[in-house]
């Protein structure tokens, strides 16, 4: 198994030190360009030579830098549960050592603060490079006791970059992620980025449905989609639906012969004042053929 990109080793840096990066790229390339009439074609020498351009791009970038590690690190620390896949101990020691003194650290205020565990967890479901940068930015800023403003940042910035201000297709993700539904997730994602400029999000959901029993089971959305479409369903049924998908509680209050609607998605305030513009909002959502970010909300509230 030949695993990831090491671009340290590609810079031949044995230390992780920022200040090397640029020694290690200048010396690459010169011995590289030393050994140029060694390369088979000039294809293979730009190859190479591109391959150290790429590692010096990653390791010069602060962010791409710690992506980077963290990546390498879950890596190496996979492949030391399974020893038969595990590289020479020379090439992993840093690695080793760090892995083992975070370990450690984090069991240690594991112990203290149980909620960065639950956490952890929660974003891991999600994917693994985001749990390890939730966990590794925790312990640098040793800001255990405000770990769920980092895991709420962090989890908002992941989805934001996948699906943008699409709201609902956000929070139809974590859904089937947060239940162990990946195959179903990668199935949504892939059908919204071909289809979705021509196919609603509600018909998407309906699909994955159909494909997946185990979702429709668990979640049942495709009869009130049918519905909605129609403009057949209640008023209960929209407000149960709203409280289902995205996971909050919408207040209902009369007034005379008015009834309004007041819920929070993600930082939003939302207020309709009516049962029609409730299924209004649900439409505009879920009907509309929308690839990444959803029209603008006209019942927002101070809009």
């Amino acid at each position: 198994m030949d695993g990831m990109k090491n671009h340290y080793k590609t810079l031949n840096i044995a230390d992780l030190e920022q200040a090397l990066i640029s020694a290690g790229y200048n010396k690459s390339k010169a011995e590289l360009l030393k050994r140029r009439d060694d390369f088979e074609s000039v294809a293979a020498y730009e190859a190479k030579l591109s391959e150290i351009e790429e590692a010096y791009q990653v390791l010069s970038n602060k962010s791409a830098k710690m992506a980077h590690d963290l990546a390498l690190l879950q890596e190496q620390m996979e492949q030391q549960a399974h020893p038969s896949s595990t590289p020479p101990v020379a090439q992993v020691s840093t690695y080793t050592c760090i892995a083992s003194t975070l370990d450690q650290d984090w069991a240690l205020a594991s112990e203290h603060f149980p909620l960065i565990t639950h956490e952890y967890d929660r974003l891991l479901k999600f994917d693994v490079q985001l749990a390890k940068t939730y966990q590794t930015q925790l312990h640098g800023r040793g800001a255990y006791k405000d770990s769920t403003s980092l895991k709420n940042k962090l989890e908002k910035d992941y989805f934001f970059g996948i699906y943008g201000n699409n709201i609902p297709a956000k929070a139809y993700a974590k859904k089937l992620l947060l239940s162990n539904w990946r195959a179903a997730a990668e199935k949504f994602y892939a059908s919204l980025q071909l289809l979705g400029h021509v196919v609603s999000i509600a018909d998407l959901i309906i699909q994955i449905e159909k494909e997946f029993e185990f979702v429709k089971n668990a979640h049942e959305h495709t009869d009130f989609f049918q519905l909605l479409k129609k403009d057949k369903c209640s008023t209960k049924s929209c407000i149960a639906f709203i409280d289902d998908f995205f996971h909050i509680k919408v207040q209902s209050q009369r007034f005379l012969f008015d009834q309004t609607f007041s819920f929070k998605i993600e930082e939003e305030d939302i207020f309709v004042h009516h049962a029609d513009d409730l299924r209004g909002f649900i439409k505009t959502h879920f009907l509309n053929y929308k690839k990444r970010d959803v029209p603008d909300n006209p019942f927002i509230m101070g809009r």
